[in-house]
């Protein structure tokens, strides 16, 4: 125990000096070096205070650990049953599993996950209250070739590779695609969404020809894909 309250002395005591390092660093290139110099350094000071923080924060998660392990050490000694001892095993298990679940090797701070506007609709499940990527009707990495994964038809958005010809259509499904009238290959949407706006209305045109040749849900029905619904 003494062992350990040394060497969070000496840590403490080494992080002060630290600071009080660049703090007067900070003060010379502000106010008495020269312009190109003082720009140099203020790029370095401001590298190496990120580095510092992110140093500060992982010791402390460290000593939380180390706090924890203590913890785990103490009740393996105070149980009197078997049963006892096996409890506190778990109990100081969890606490360090907890410990190193917040530990962050990197100065990137973690982004919260953030709630949906009021008016977004998932272009997946057509519901809102989250985003595509948190749909529980996500469909998993490597599995359909669309964006939406439903039965319904949607309002899809394609752009050739060959070509960059970029065009939309409001016939648009899941897992098929339409033909560039250029290239003549079958380009899958990149982005597709729900056809009706919250209020209920079709966005889609409804005066617009299909070109049912170049469509590949066409081709597989053999009639006009819009008939579906």
């Amino acid at each position: 125990i003494y062992i350990y309250i040394y060497i969070y002395i000496y840590i403490y005591i080494y992080i002060y000096i630290y600071i009080y390092i660049y703090i007067y660093i900070y003060i010379y290139i502000t106010y008495f070096a020269s312009a190109s110099f003082s720009s140099h350094f203020r790029l370095v000071y401001k590298l190496n205070m990120i580095m510092l923080m992110n140093y500060i924060e992982n010791f402390v998660k460290v000593s939380c650990v180390f706090f924890s392990l203590q913890t785990l050490c103490s009740r393996l000694y105070k149980g009197s049953s078997p049963y006892g001892s096996l409890n506190n095993i778990v109990e100081g298990l969890s606490l360090l599993t907890d410990s190193f679940s917040d530990l962050s090797l990197t100065s990137e701070p973690r982004k919260p996950c953030r709630k949906p506007p009021p008016n977004y609709l998932c272009h997946l499940c057509f519901n809102k209250g989250h985003y595509i990527k948190d749909c529980p009707q996500a469909r998993p990495k490597g599995e359909g070739v669309t964006p939406y994964q439903g039965k319904k038809r949607c309002f899809g958005e394609y752009k050739c590779p060959q070509c960059k010809r970029k065009w939309m259509s409001g016939n648009s499904w899941a897992n098929m695609g339409q033909e560039c009238i250029k290239c003549h290959i079958n380009v899958y949407p990149h982005k597709q969404r729900p056809l009706e706006k919250p209020d209920g209305l079709d966005v889609s045109d409804q005066s617009k020809e299909h070109p049912q040749h170049l469509c590949e849900k066409c081709k597989m029905l053999g009639y006009y894909c819009r008939r579906v619904q």
